[in-house]
């Protein structure tokens, strides 16, 4: 009697992946990717977030700055960010500090709006100083 099939290997592991292994697969990268997108996009309350707690640490370098180095620092409101000086004692003028990376000029987000204010409710206006002192004492803002 002749056997039916050749001896060896079985051909149907040559022939690829089923339709349903194909489907399981695809499910499991649905499901992933479910996890991982929302936290790709930030929405605007993220992103007001991270630019609020950005311009306070700024605001604790600068003032740490001014105190270690011993020299008057300014931080100022621009109609589309905010930027960082140095009052230069020589010229008697304040000058963007451009040697330190850290405290460049600042863009907001766009749609974004920056309204400062001082505790006694005065509003800082756009292009006005708020001294960083290098004695550490420094006027109160909101």
């Amino acid at each position: 009697m002749m056997p039916i099939s050749a001896p060896g290997h079985c051909k149907r592991s040559l022939l690829g992946f089923t339709l349903l292994e194909i489907m399981v697969v695809l499910v499991i990268i649905g499901i992933a990717l479910g996890f991982v997108t929302p936290h790709l996009m930030k929405n605007d309350d993220d992103v007001l977030k991270d630019e609020s707690m950005r311009l306070i640490a700024l605001m604790e370098y600068a003032a740490d700055t001014a105190s270690s180095r011993g020299v008057w620092l300014a931080w100022s409101p621009t109609a589309t960010g905010y930027r960082f000086l140095q009052h230069d004692d020589s010229k008697n003028i304040w000058q963007p500090i451009v040697s330190d990376d850290v405290l460049r000029e600042r863009q907001l987000a766009e749609g974004m709006q920056l309204n400062a204010s001082t505790q006694q409710q005065t509003t800082i206006a756009t292009n006005s100083l708020l001294p960083l002192s290098p004695s550490g004492i420094h006027a109160p803002f909101q």
